[in-house]
């Protein structure tokens, strides 16, 4: 199978999974990763650092620390105190117990008041060929800036 070809197939997202193994189709189109992966590093490092971080709200402005996120870090010190000793039990448990932790961005707020059940089935709702026409619509872009 010819280069362009191949490049027809994933831009048209007609690709399998042995189409990007064998022909490195993560170079063709976008890579996510989560939005929480520098929590997942360090839990998987240490894993009272998920649980840790849960409850230390960080403020996005200098001191970034206060004595609010202190308070909630101290009132909820037993269950720090549980993912430590889980953790002292051969690694495993407390690294289960962080990675149950942490939540991602989209999902976070469910059930909280941030995000509503509706958003979220909304999400829920994609199917294949919405993605294949957003990235159509990308495409299409990208062929208009070639032109010009």
């Amino acid at each position: 199978m010819s280069t362009n070809t191949q490049e027809k197939k994933i831009d048209d997202m007609e690709w399998t999974l042995f189409d990007r193994f064998i022909y490195g189709g993560l170079g063709h189109g976008y890579f996510c990763l989560p939005t929480n992966l520098v929590r997942i590093i360090f839990t998987v490092i240490f894993p009272p650092i998920a649980t840790i971080l849960k409850y230390l709200k960080i403020s996005e402005t200098f001191p970034y620390i206060t004595s609010e996120s202190l308070t909630n870090l101290f009132n909820n010190i037993d269950d720090i105190v549980y993912a430590f000793i889980l953790t002292a039990l051969f690694y495993i448990p407390g690294l289960i117990y962080g990675l149950s932790n942490l939540k991602c961005a989209e999902t976070s707020g469910v059930g909280d008041g941030e995000i509503t059940r509706e958003d979220f089935e909304m999400v829920q709702d994609l199917t294949m060929l919405d993605i294949k026409n957003h990235f159509k619509k990308i495409k299409q872009r990208k062929d208009i800036i070639k032109k010009i």
